[in-house]
């Protein structure tokens, strides 16, 4: 203990009289540490730390899987059977996540919400901080509507209030009685949720419509395999009862697993990308360490001679190194609690558990740890050196005898691994880059600029009847194309490019499925006749829908060219029929296709053109629409003037999601870019370190051979010369780093290539660029150590040695 603690002084002691040395060293390691720490804080927050429910290893998520793979909600026949005949759960649950009006007591405000049937709170195993859950029966057809409010709104909105609880509140126009208040750590289905309200459920007379989610929790003891089992005997009765199609199944998987989606591999991505960045920073401090151990072989070789064991020497220099890589990793720490904050502030919307992020004992262990490892790999080479140090020929050559062939090749072989791993990050990001730009070409199918859009929500209670919400929104079109400056306005239920509502199953005229089949699914999209005009949408067959196509004229729909020419052989679709839904509901009209327009995606620029049906306003409308106005100039100079209109024609309608379309346009690409940047600046701050070993490689080498520059400029050599030896050596190097680097990117690239879009992992292009790129970097690097080795003079050179 006593030698531990005399070798932990004199590493301090060490670090303390070498300034600049140790500024340097704790500084790469330490952006190296940080950047690492930052990104293992979100991944340990969102994917390894344990959701915050009591039990929560039992918690399942229940949902319908459909033809390849597709995923899509419950519809009410089969969560009530599942609740009617489950056998394996304690509890068990649906909820439908949205928007709800809240009304009375101050302004109309619309806020995040969910509906839930009576034992979602037991599912969750989540107590009440006032007041009462739901309970058995609330969601029954008849009972009393009840809310709980969540605890942000309580105190933002009611301030607090117990007395809150028993009293009346007025959700998307029907009266709620608030029966309790939520603790603030509850955040589920989403982290902004204000309000659960109950969900009350009739009888279904089909099997649709597919809207909610399922929850359970398992009884002890019972796994997920038998959860599914007792579901696919569900399944089977449901299909017995409401014939159709036999490819629509329950599907259980663990709630956490379906809260992270498809996160997972962004994370573990970027994960992958800083550990790169760490290795490379790991082996830029050992190359520093190498270069002072050779000038330290007098001081080792003295202690050798009064005799201190290799054993022990071996020791004290790995003590230097774990000592000098803790005070970084404590350094690195300092950089993660910023880079985190940055993370979380910049992170897109879609990354769940954003709010669990912080840095907490399992973080601070995790950069400890990985500290003390780098310090134990890079400590290897000095100890490992001086384990082998000569000690009678050192101290006979009075420590000046320079570096060994095994020191200079151990210093190559470190550059080589730094420029390989810079490779490597490199191609990455360039091929992230590559993959961002091709999906920023992306045609849209409209023109997104001068527009403003925004998101209105009708009280059920109020605007009762498809004639009152026609109305309404109607008057409202007209008002907001009187005002100046506006071009035209229009309404849609789905907005572009990624802000889809509907989804259903069609069928064209002639198609036939087989009985275990369902009809293909594609957005349903409700539009005014103003639609398409004021997006610019290209009609390009038939017509456009027109204020006659009303609730007295036949059903209309409009088709967009992909199904038009998946299902009709071109995109002369028009007088050609179409239905909405499959053969289980063969009461639903065929209606004429009047018009083929262009794709417009509503899924996601990155998501292939898929089959869309538009069905008029006027026949098919929704009390939740979005609003589209085309403006002259600036469409945010419109936003106060709409409000007005909006609060002219029902002050307790409140107007949502106000932006322009240039800004959903950035918004739909907002992830791909966040990890392409990220990326970017892992690779930019590899190829800076990279760069700085290769400068400190061959400034190290140019003075080992300043004898030996001085004998070639003796015997005639000239400046040419020495510059071609020097930057010969580090093109040597950086040759040898490329091709490593070729080949492990051929590999590492593989494994990222859901996330790329129109560009293949092993991009000619990119590979050849980042190469060319490193090569030059090094011989950058190189020029100056070159340049001084340019100008040494050879009768200096030959008198100092």
């Amino acid at each position: 203990m006593a030698t531990l603690a005399h070798d932990l002084r004199y590493a301090i002691r060490l670090l303390v009289a070498r300034p600049g040395f140790s500024a340097v060293a704790i500084l790469t390691l330490a952006l190296g540490i940080g950047a690492t720490t930052a990104i293992f804080t979100v991944v340990n927050a969102v994917l390894l730390r344990p959701l915050p429910f009591a039990g929560a290893d039992r918690l399942v998520q229940v949902r319908i899987v459909g033809r390849k793979g597709g995923i899509f909600p419950l519809p009410d026949a089969d969560f009530l059977a599942w609740r009617g005949q489950n056998r394996t759960a304690d509890a068990v649950a649906v909820y439908d996540s949205g928007m709800a009006t809240l009304t009375g007591g101050g302004e109309a405000e619309r806020l995040p919400a969910a509906a839930v049937t009576d034992r979602f709170f037991d599912v969750l195993g989540v107590r009440p901080i006032a007041g009462r859950t739901l309970q058995t029966g609330d969601d029954a057809p008849g009972a009393p509507k009840t809310v709980v409010l969540g605890y942000a709104l309580w105190q933002r909105r009611f301030r607090g209030d117990p007395a809150i609880v028993g009293r009346s509140m007025v959700v998307d126009g029907e009266a709620h009685v608030v029966v309790g208040v939520m603790p603030p750590t509850l955040r589920f289905p989403d982290a902004e949720t204000g309000l659960w309200r109950v969900l009350t459920m009739e009888p279904p007379r089909r099997r649709g419509p597919f809207y909610t989610l399922g929850i359970a929790r398992l009884q002890p003891n019972r796994s997920i395999v038998e959860l599914q089992g007792n579901l696919d005997a569900v399944s089977r009765a449901v299909k017995r009862q409401y014939p159709g199609p036999d490819d629509w199944n329950f599907q259980a998987i663990p709630l956490q697993e379906a809260i992270v989606g498809d996160v997972r591999a962004i994370l573990y991505a970027l994960l992958g990308a800083v550990g790169f960045l760490l290795l490379i920073a790991t082996a830029n401090v050992a190359n520093l360490l190498l270069a002072r151990a050779a000038s330290r072989d007098r001081e080792i070789a003295v202690r050798g001679a009064l005799g201190a064991a290799r054993g022990r020497l071996v020791a004290q220099l790995v003590t230097e190194s774990v000592v000098l890589a803790l005070v970084s990793g404590a350094a690195g720490l300092a950089i993660a609690w910023w880079g985190t904050q940055a993370l979380v502030a910049l992170a897109p919307e879609g990354i769940p558990r954003l709010e669990e992020v912080r840095l907490n004992a399992a973080v601070f262990g995790f950069t400890f740890g990985v500290a003390a490892a780098c310090g134990l790999l890079f400590g290897l080479a000095p100890a490992v050196r001086a384990a082998r140090l000569p000690l009678v020929e050192t101290l006979k050559d009075g420590g000046r005898s320079g570096a060994g062939a095994g020191h200079r090749r151990a210093q190559r072989v470190l550059v080589v691994s730094e420029i390989a791993l810079a490779l490597m990050l490199s191609i990455g990001a360039g091929l992230m880059i590559r993959s961002l730009a091709a999906l920023q070409r992306v045609n849209p199918g409209f023109e997104p600029s001068h527009l403003l859009t925004f998101r209105l929500s009708l009280p059920q209670a109020r605007y009762d009847t498809t004639e009152k919400v026609r109305a309404y929104y109607n008057t409202l079109v007209e008002r907001i194309e009187a005002l100046p400056a506006v071009r035209t306005a229009a309404l849609t239920k789905s907005l572009p490019p990624h802000l889809l509502q509907v989804t259903d199953n069609f069928m064209t005229e002639g198609m036939t499925l087989p009985p275990d089949r369902s009809a293909p699914v594609g957005p349903l999209v409700f539009v005014n006749e103003s639609f398409f005009a004021a997006l610019g949408v290209p009609l390009l067959g038939g017509r456009f829908f027109t204020a006659r196509d009303d609730s007295t004229a036949p059903g209309v729909a409009i088709v967009n060219e992909t199904l038009a020419r998946r299902y009709f052989g071109s995109a002369s679709a028009a007088g050609k029929r179409i239905k909405i839904g499959g053969p289980e509901r063969p009461d639903n009209q065929w209606m004429p296709i009047v018009g083929v327009v262009g794709d417009v995606s509503y899924s996601g620029r990155g998501t292939p053109p898929e089959p869309t049906v538009y069905l008029p306003f006027r026949q098919a409308s929704s009390d939740t629409m979005y609003v589209v106005v085309r403006a002259m100039d600036d469409p945010r100079s419109l936003a106060s003037p709409i409000r007005g209109v909006v609060a002219g024609l029902d002050r307790d309608v409140p107007i949502a999601r106000v932006s322009t379309m240039d800004e959903l346009m950035a918004e739909s690409v907002a992830p791909p870019r966040f990890r392409t940047t990220l990326v970017a600046v892992f690779a930019s701050i590899g190829l800076l370190l990279a760069a700085i070993g290769i400068y400190g490689v061959m400034a190290y080498a140019v003075g080992e051979r300043t004898h030996e520059i001085g004998i070639r400029a003796a015997l005639g050599a000239d400046r040419a010369d020495v510059l071609r030896l020097v930057l010969g050596e580090a093109a040597v190097l950086a040759a040898a780093g490329v091709a490593a680097g070729l080949a492990g990117a051929a590999v590492t690239t593989r494994l990222v290539r859901a996330l790329l879009f129109q560009v293949e992992p092993i991009d000619a292009v990119t590979f050849a660029g980042v190469s060319a790129l490193l090569v030059v970097t090094a011989l950058v690097a190189s020029c100056v150590p070159a340049r001084r080795a340019a100008r040494v003079d050879p009768m200096i050179a030959l008198r100092y040695e």
